[in-house]
């Protein structure tokens, strides 16, 4: 499959959809970055260590942005 082909479905996608893949297309480009592997790595550290925050504290700093 090349773009030209799925591009049309892309832009059909409601405006939700096609932010959760634009977020999906920038994580498989970065994916074998070492410095963005080590990043996540450390913040996945940090919630296993309760450093977390909760939904309501992420949707409130979301929407101040």
């Amino acid at each position: 499959m090349i773009f030209t082909e799925i591009k049309p479905q892309i832009e059909k996608l409601p405006h939700e959809e096609m932010v959760k893949a634009m977020a999906y297309i920038k994580h498989l480009l970065r994916a074998e970055n070492p410095a963005y592997q080590a990043e996540l790595a450390r913040r996945h550290a940090e919630l296993d260590a309760g450093q977390g925050i909760t939904l309501t504290e992420a949707k409130r700093r979301l929407e101040n942005n």
